[in-house]
């Protein structure tokens, strides 16, 4: 198998069903197709590229390499189909056919729909927004501005999210909050659960770094709720993912705005001053103590604030 896009380790890849010669490969935005061209195969008189939104039709040398239905749809016009004489592994010359994908992030199961169909995944559609390195920066500021935009809108539903270790731990750790249009915050967090996990490995990784996402468990809360559950006013729900592509929303249509660092400054107890926020809750997410009121001051009201202030002119 060639090896993956850059930082695309987890989508899928691939020998192409019809041509076991030739293989697939793809990233969050694109899918390529990767075939073998044996001297003497001219690009001009012996490749032949068809592609429309639903279908690719793929010839060289007169033998049929990948013709069928696409799996998902494609942006025909920011396809395109080269010769690389010096792809990124091996020393061959390759003749590749890359599709920019109509839906980022949708991780194909393959280039083509099986012929006939009866294979079971036809209505597979599942997102890998987010990973490793400059995919996660990306992906990251992606859903940041997806958030910002959707916020604006009265039917946006919002969730806090929260992370702790799988059934080993009380403390459950705030993350950052998800957002979807006209549906609910399980269906948003299912779309950006790389993304989500692999916040929590980079935000606090001497708690989360190590783990696996099996290891991981996330949990939800009503949007903008962390004064009510600071308070152990609310539960939190235990989030499972949601199978299947029905009600789980594009990319563009939900957001992330992470949790960006420990909480300092002014109105922020002392013993949570630079530190994340974190709460205590048994295993069916119920408060561990009693309800209280916090309360609430003004920044100027807060003993020592304005001495400190100072000292940090």
């Amino acid at each position: 198998l060639p090896p993956p896009l850059r930082d695309a380790d987890a989508f899928a890849r691939g020998v192409l069903d019809c041509d076991a010669t030739a293989w697939w490969r793809q990233d969050s935005q694109r899918l390529q197709i990767l075939v073998p061209l044996a001297d003497g195969v001219s690009f001009k008189r012996d490749v032949s590229v068809d592609v429309s939104r639903r279908r690719l039709t793929l010839r060289v040398a007169d033998s049929d390499v990948a013709v069928g239905e696409l799996w998902h749809e494609v942006n025909v016009d920011a396809s395109d189909w080269f010769v690389d004489d010096a792809p990124d592994f091996g020393d061959a010359r390759f003749l590749v056919v890359e599709l920019q994908k109509r839906e980022s992030f949708v991780d194909w199961a393959a280039p083509l729909k099986p012929a006939g169909g009866g294979s079971g995944e036809e209505g597979r559609r599942s997102l890998i927004i987010g990973g490793k390195g400059e995919a996660q920066k990306q992906a990251t500021a992606v859903q940041l501005a997806s958030y910002q935009l959707l916020q604006k809108l009265p039917s946006a539903v919002r969730g806090d999210v929260y992370a702790r270790e799988a059934a080993s731990s009380e403390t459950l750790y705030f993350l950052g909050k998800v957002i979807a249009e006209a549906t609910d915050a399980a269906l948003a967090l299912t779309a950006q659960e790389v993304l989500v996990k692999e916040h929590a490995r980079l935000y606090l990784p001497s708690v989360f770094r190590t783990l696996r996402d099996e290891e991981m468990e996330l949990w939800l809360a009503p949007g903008n709720s962390e004064l009510r559950v600071a308070q152990n006013e609310i539960p939190l729900h235990r989030w499972r993912r949601v199978d299947g592509a029905e009600g789980v929303p594009a990319a563009g249509a939900c957001g992330f705005e992470p949790e960006t660092g420990p909480r300092e400054g002014c109105g922020v107890p002392q013993d949570m001053q630079g530190k994340p926020f974190a709460v205590r809750r048994d295993g069916a997410g119920r408060p561990l103590a009693a309800p209280f009121e916090a309360k609430l001051m003004a920044p100027d009201e807060v003993p020592g604030a304005y001495e400190a202030w100072l000292r940090s002119q």
